[in-house]
């Protein structure tokens, strides 16, 4: 049995401060940190709701604003990928690694005055996990069995087999790993009404323009919080979020178009943060319903599909072609890339026609955001595809709609992401399982639904990375997912702002910031 305890002393910006480098580390100790401040951060699109079940999925800009105000199990040291504590302070396994046992941190309160304890983290995990609520977490988590409240600082995860993945997964700031109270969320309050454990709590949400959340004073480690209040406001140009910051009436953007991303690189008065990560952008192609339940069509549609034009045109090579979305943890090498390659669309679709007997390829509608990344996706995939003789109708659709539709099953192609994670394994699963809510393209490979039960299991990091990069030539093969750029993340300051970590995994972190006015 391994346990790990809380190190003596607090332990300082544990989502924050552990992406800073040591460089900069050393340059924040010689600035003297200045209290109080509004900052103001541009998130592209608003988020869906902030309730595991009812809200969905975050998105990354959901994200950001989740980790100021409702914290995970754990926390993630990003530059020696391991667990740190947070709202568990010590954990064990069982010898056969299916029982984890976690000791809460006593007397952390939620913003709305009432306690934290284990009965709040097993209602939220067997909440996902029931699958009466049809949570789009479940598929992600589902080696878990139940969780058991021990006592009000003791709860236990029972496994349905040992899972590598478990400590990560109990440290994401999606949807799945922030804790709400369960008594806010019984009365169906979490989704426009947010309450957590962390640093801010929530004000106000004026859908389609601000989320504003404002420092928590009860917060346990209230003198690490700088800021008095974070406004998220909501600008989905890309242009009008840059202009914003050059201009000062925002402070932080995020953003992945790369032509914004290339001129704020090469402004002297604006502070770049990148990270390196895994997951990726990616087309699902609809296998569940006609045409493309057709294989051979999927793969004409995968051999028309241009990543390195997406990716050159519309990333401005600011994001990498990728083969897969291990990122660095694994190379897994071409693993059955489909690469673009319009003669061989051609014959995949001369195959098609002969197949069915028809004259022609069925109209097929691609739905995407109405962003300018989503209608260069679509007009770049829409020329690729008629030189193979594909008819590719484009229909732009908000975010939220297009979210909702996806998960529907209402789309033959659909522009999606493929999310950053310290393991990947749990997301691959969820994608390829046959049954799973997240098969949102319709695997129904034996061979491959075998080889994701292997994997899960898997007990040494060798063996689990090895079938993900096999499962990931299986779904390379099958064409149901083409990517369009790897994991590479941007997000701009102005130099004013200080203590912000690069964005990993997309999402960037203000929890700790401060203002140097």
């Amino acid at each position: 049995m391994r346990t790990y305890r809380l190190p003596q002393g607090r332990v300082a910006g544990l989502l924050a401060g552990a992406a800073l480098c040591a460089m900069a580390g050393t340059a924040l100790m010689a600035q003297e940190v200045k209290k109080g401040g509004t900052l103001n951060v541009a998130i592209e699109t608003d988020v869906r709701g902030f309730d595991t079940v009812e809200g969905g999925v975050l998105g990354q800009t959901g994200e950001i604003v989740m980790r100021t105000m409702v914290e995970p199990l754990l926390g993630w040291n990003t530059q020696t990928n391991e667990p740190e504590p947070l709202l568990a302070t010590e954990w064990s396994a069982s010898d056969d690694q299916t029982v984890w046992t976690f000791k809460l941190r006593d007397g952390v309160k939620f913003h709305d005055g009432t306690d934290f304890d284990a009965e709040d983290v097993a209602a939220h995990y067997n909440r996902i996990l029931d699958p009466e609520n049809k949570s789009s977490s479940r598929s992600f988590i589902s080696s878990i069995e139940k969780v058991v409240a021990v006592d009000p600082l003791t709860v236990e995860f029972h496994l349905a087999h040992p899972w590598m993945a478990l400590l990560p997964y109990l440290a994401t700031t999606s949807m799945s790993g922030p804790i709400p109270p369960s008594e806010h969320v019984a009365a169906g309050e979490q989704n426009r009404n947010p309450v957590g454990t962390g640093p801010f709590k929530f004000v106000d949400w004026s859908s389609g323009d601000r989320i504003v959340v404002e420092k928590w004073e009860e917060y346990r480690d209230a003198d690490e919080i700088n800021l008095d209040q974070i406004n998220f406001r909501i600008l989905p140009d890309t242009q009008t979020r840059y202009a914003s910051l050059q201009s000062g009436e925002v402070d932080v953007i995020w953003t992945d178009r790369g032509p914004t991303i290339v001129e704020a690189q090469n402004n002297p008065d604006i502070v770049t943060l990148t990270t390196e990560g895994a997951g990726a952008a990616v087309n699902l192609m609809n296998g569940k319903k006609e045409p493309l339940s057709n294989a051979t069509l999927r793969k004409a549609l995968a051999h028309a599909w241009n990543q390195d034009a997406l990716v050159k045109i519309s990333w401005q090579n600011t994001r990498p072609a990728v083969t897969h979305p291990l990122g660095s943890v694994k190379d897994c090498g071409e693993a059955n890339y489909r690469g673009f390659d319009i003669a061989k669309a051609k014959e995949y679709v001369a195959q098609y026609l002969e197949e069915t007997g028809q004259s022609e390829v069925p109209e097929i509608v691609m739905i995407h955001t109405t962003t300018p990344r989503g209608r260069e996706l679509g007009e770049i995939y829409q020329q690729t595809a008629k030189a193979a003789g594909i008819n590719l109708t484009l229909e732009p659709v908000d975010q939220s709609t297009l979210v909702a539709r996806t998960f529907k099953g209402d789309f033959d192609i659909t522009g999606w992401r493929i999310a950053d994670g310290a393991d990947m394994g749990p997301q691959l699963y969820a994608y390829t399982k046959i049954g799973s809510s997240y098969n949102l393209t319709g695997f129904n490979n034996e061979e491959l639904d075998k080889l994701a039960d292997e994997m899960r299991v898997a007990t040494t990091m060798e063996d689990r990375l090895q079938k993900q990069c096999d499962m990931v030539a299986m779904m390379n093969d099958d064409g149901s997912i083409l990517y369009r750029g790897g994991g590479r993340y941007y997000a701009f300051t102005n130099p004013k702002v200080k203590n912000v970590p690069p964005p990993y995994r997309g999402a960037v972190d203000v929890t700790r910031a401060w203002i140097d006015e």
